[in-house]
């Protein structure tokens, strides 16, 4: 998820804003940037090319195995904030793999769970505060993490990093 542009993960918030609150990433082909599902409330699901184009995907394209977990609104906008400060990855190619399970999906783990946590929150903080904060605070983003995970807040852990760096 680190390796999704803003550019793209901006048209999969237009079309979420459009048709649904939710989405899941395919894991299946070998393009940087995925093919995605949209799930509205009524867990009614559109699924988009790479070129967020409506695309009438395969059953496996999107079953627990080979796609992603399911991100809210907010998460894809804190991919967004956080795509600016982490180094972009090499360009590298996407093995496609599929895994042959009970059908019962992985629990998510406490340490998954206090990740997203910490991201919502400080995802939560920069937006609120974007106008105020440096322009190049989005390159120190996972010092920010790293000083939340030691318990900091949100606002102590960019306060510091404002203090440090700029």
């Amino acid at each position: 998820m680190d390796t999704l542009l803003p550019a793209y993960l901006n048209e999969v918030v237009r079309q979420m804003t459009a048709y649904g609150d939710r989405v899941r990433f395919s894991l299946v082909g070998s393009s940087a940037q995925p093919a995605y599902q949209v799930i509205n409330s009524f867990e009614k699901k559109m699924a988009f090319d790479v070129n967020h184009h409506l695309l009438h995907p395969s059953e496996e394209e999107f079953s627990d195995t080979t796609a992603t977990k399911i991100f809210s609104l907010d998460q894809v906008h804190a991919l967004i904030a956080n795509a600016g400060m982490k180094q972009q990855a090499a360009a590298r190619p996407v093995r496609a793999t599929v895994r042959r399970s009970s059908g019962a999906s992985r629990p998510v783990t406490a340490a998954q769970k206090m990740e997203e946590n910490l991201d919502a929150q400080k995802y939560a903080y920069f937006k609120e505060h974007s106008a105020t904060l440096p322009e190049g605070i989005r390159e120190h983003s996972q010092e920010i993490s790293r000083l939340m995970k030691t318990g900091l807040t949100a606002e102590a852990a960019f306060t510091q990093v404002v203090n440090e760096y700029f």
